[in-house]
C-alpha cells in the first residue's frame, strides 16, 4: 500500500489594504462631520441667545485645534474640488464597460475577474495577478497618460456592493489604495443610489 504524499495548503495571511481604506474613509467623514457640527453651533450660536447651563459641558477643543481642523478640511476639500472627475464604469459582472474623463468617453471590455481553477475561491480579481489589469492602470493606459495625479478617480459599479461578486467588491477595495500608490491617484468608490 503506498502512501502518496498530501498537498499542503498555505494560508496567506489577509491584505490589510482594504482595512487601511476604510480607515481613511472613516477618519475623513469625521473630520467633515466635526466641521458641518461646528458650523452648525457657530451659526446657532448666531442667530439664538446661549441656552441656560443644564449641565457642565464637555470643555471645547482649543481654539487653535478648532482652527487648524477647519482649515484642513477647506485644504482638502479644495484639493478634491481641483481634480478632474475620471469616472470607470463597472458591469454587475465585473467588467469595465466605460471610461469617463472630460469630453472623452471610451468604450471598453476590460473583465477585471477571471476564473480560478481553486474550487474554494472559483473567481478571482485580475488585478491581483497583474498590475496592468487594476481599475486604475486601466484607465491611464487608454487615455494615454503618464499617471493620474490630477484627477478623482471614481469607481461606479453598476450595482451595491452588496449585489456585487465578493471577488470584484474585495478588488476593488484594494484597487483604491492601489490607485494612490501606482498612479497617484486620490479614487472612491461610488454605488448606485437605489
Amino acid at each position: 500500500m503506498s502512501l502518496a504524499p498530501r498537498k499542503r495548503r498555505v494560508r496567506r495571511p489577509p491584505d490589510l489594504t482594504s482595512l487601511f481604506d476604510v480607515l481613511f474613509i472613516v477618519v475623513f467623514v469625521a473630520l467633515i462631520r466635526a466641521a458641518a457640527a461646528e458650523h452648525e453651533v457657530a451659526e446657532a450660536a448666531k442667530t439664538k441667545e446661549p441656552p441656560a447651563p443644564a449641565a457642565p459641558a464637555k470643555p471645547p477643543l482649543p481654539l487653535d485645534v478648532a482652527k487648524l481642523q477647519s482649515q484642513a478640511l477647506k485644504n482638502v476639500t479644495a484639493e478634491l474640488a481641483g481634480r478632474q472627475p475620471l469616472v470607470i464604469r463597472i458591469s454587475d459582472q465585473g467588467v469595465i464597460t466605460k471610461i469617463e474623463s472630460g469630453d472623452k468617453q471610451l468604450t471598453l471590455d476590460v473583465p477585471l475577474l477571471v476564473p480560478d481553477p481553486d474550487p474554494t475561491i472559483r473567481v478571482a480579481y485580475q488585478g491581483d495577478r497583474s498590475a496592468q489589469l487594476r481599475a486604475c492602470r486601466v484607465a491611464m493606459l487608454q487615455l494615454g497618460l503618464a499617471d493620474l495625479s490630477a484627477h478623482l478617480v471614481i469607481l461606479a459599479p453598476a450595482r451595491a456592493r452588496d449585489d456585487l461578486p465578493h471577488a470584484l467588491v474585495g478588488g476593488l477595495d484594494r484597487d483604491l489604495s492601489r490607485c494612490l500608490a501606482d498612479q497617484r491617484a486620490i479614487a472612491t468608490l461610488v454605488e448606485p443610489k437605489p
